[in-house]
């Protein structure tokens, strides 16, 4: 393990004041050049979120960053359990030490016990500093569900905004705040106060794209790269911190946020990129195996792949565990071949023997959390839902996207839940926007090729099919047009069902 590093490693304290190792005198921090970044906010032990996401960004921007902790939170990368507050008189003990201390040139606050607290800090900061520049990214609630401020102290928040120079909510925030009545008047008379970085993460129309507001000018937008089909744990923390950093920097305004928002997308891909969420992408179809032995579904599988199929997964019931490993192996060969990915339907432990993609559960199989501990976080975690409620809670369980059926009466499957239909794919998709859920959805069930369009058009990303492909008398120029046709009419971002599974927020 490598020595620790000191806040203010390679400051010097001058060739004629003799110290011990490691002091460094007050006044030359004081007088020094090198900017500082206080975060305060809460302690997240997964370190996905809060002060220590904070600091690990405002370092590899190369600032330096102090923090001060608002709380001590029981959290992971998928779900929040606990908070347990600092107290308001040593919250503002620990920021005062650190404003003396150290050339703090920008400020980041996050989840705070009471609202009023970011006032008192601000003043206390400008009176040492007017030049401080302050960031409050106001975090309201997970997105797991856990509130930090009642509704009641939302009026509170206008006022407040005096006294800081960067107000960044995401759209949920800003909709609570403003009593679900945004209009660019009221933005622009928030804006008025303080600037205004709307991020657009949680938006149903313009997703991804953020909004700088600031008095009597005109607003200026950061799109994205590309949308990316979910976030990470701690991205809203990136983003406010990257801004105080680019401003401790003196970045002008713009630029900074611009800066801020490449930052943090950058952060989002390296997450897509190597974890299980990245590796469902965009994907809109998914073949589940089927067959009377397991060399049919072999058969089955490579026909599906050949034909342009990237996303299969292999259902074979009440067969050994040997067997299914063996079919498995097979069937990741294949898959291998062809670029597809591979879910092994139920059995975590041939996922993990076999290397496979993933493994999509079902109501009775290993709970997520344990699977995911098995799995490691590379791996697709998928889970059977028919319900709204089964949507949030294995959402709040970290799966990585959800099997929702079936749509309608389906041979391929026992103890089959109760038909959906278009209506109550409809109704669970308002529900989940309702909550503030977004995560994949897969309809399944009884699919044929005209269900293919209404389905998509109730907001999921794809669906899973098994008879459709591979029913008697279709050959592959059959089949192979059949995925064509599935693929050209991918699900548009913007309708999909409405806080990726467990996240604290998104940017």
């Amino acid at each position: 393990m490598g020595k620790p590093v000191s806040p203010y490693q390679g400051i010097r304290t001058g060739p004629n004041t003799p110290q011990p190792a490691g002091h460094t005198s007050k006044k030359h921090l004081m007088t020094t050049t090198a900017p500082f970044v206080l975060t305060i906010a809460g302690f997240d032990p997964s370190g996905g979120a809060g002060i220590l996401a904070d600091t690990a960004t405002v370092r590899a921007l190369n600032v330096r960053a102090v923090a001060a902790c608002t709380a001590i939170t029981v959290q992971n990368g998928h779900s929040f359990e606990r908070c347990e507050w600092t107290s308001p008189d040593l919250l503002l003990e620990q920021v005062r030490l650190m404003a003396e201390t150290y050339p703090v040139r920008a400020v980041k606050i996050g989840i705070i016990r009471h609202i009023a607290l970011v006032e008192k800090i601000a003043r206390m900061l400008k009176a040492k500093n007017p030049e401080i520049k302050i960031v409050w990214d106001p975090v309201l609630k997970s997105s797991s569900g856990y509130d930090f401020h009642s509704s009641a102290h939302y009026h509170d928040i206008p006022g407040i905004l005096e006294h800081i120079d960067f107000f960044t909510p995401n759209h949920d925030e800003i909709l609570a705040i403003s009593g679900n009545k945004v209009t660019d008047s009221s933005l622009r008379t928030l804006a008025g106060r303080c600037h205004l970085v709307l991020k657009g993460g949680h938006r149903s129309d313009r997703k991804g794209v953020d909004i700088l507001y600031r008095k009597d000018q005109a607003p200026v937008e950061f799109s994205p790269e590309k949308i990316l089909p979910s976030g990470r744990h701690g991205s809203g923390c990136v983003f406010s911190s990257a801004l105080a950093a680019y401003l401790a920097l003196g970045t002008p305004e713009a630029e900074a946020c611009r800066l801020a928002k490449k930052h943090t997308y950058g952060y989002l891909s390296e997450y897509q990129a190597h974890t299980g969420k990245g590796r469902i992408g965009d994907m809109t179809l998914q073949y589940v195996s089927s067959g009377a032995t397991p060399d049919e579904h072999l058969r089955h599988i490579e026909t599906t792949c050949a034909a342009g199929v990237k996303w299969i997964q292999l259902r074979l019931k009440e067969q050994p565990e040997g067997v299914v490993y063996e079919t498995a192996c097979k069937a990741l060969e294949i898959c291998r071949a062809y670029g597809a990915r591979l879910i092994v339907d139920d059995s975590v432990a041939v996922a993990r023997a076999t290397g496979a993609d993933g493994v999509h559960l079902g109501k009775t199989d290993l709970p997520p959390g344990q699977a995911r501990k098995i799995l490691g976080e590379n791996v697709i975690i998928g889970g059977t839902a028919n319900t709204a409620e089964d949507i949030i809670r294995l959402a709040g369980q970290g799966v990585d996207y959800i099997g929702l059926g079936p749509y309608r009466f389906t041979t391929t499957k026992k103890n089959l839940s109760p038909v959906l239909g278009i209506e109550g794919y409809s109704k669970i998709a308002e529900t989940l926007a309702h909550r503030g859920i977004r995560i994949p959805v897969i309809a399944i069930g009884g699919i044929l090729e005209e269900d293919i369009t209404p389905l998509l058009q109730t907001g999921v990303q794809g669906i899973a099919v098994s008879g459709m492909l591979t029913a008697p008398g279709n050959d592959q120029e059959k089949i192979t047009g059949l995925v064509k046709s599935i693929e050209n009419l991918k699900y548009v971002p913007e309708q999909q069902f409405a806080v990726v599974p467990g996240t604290r927020k998104h940017h």
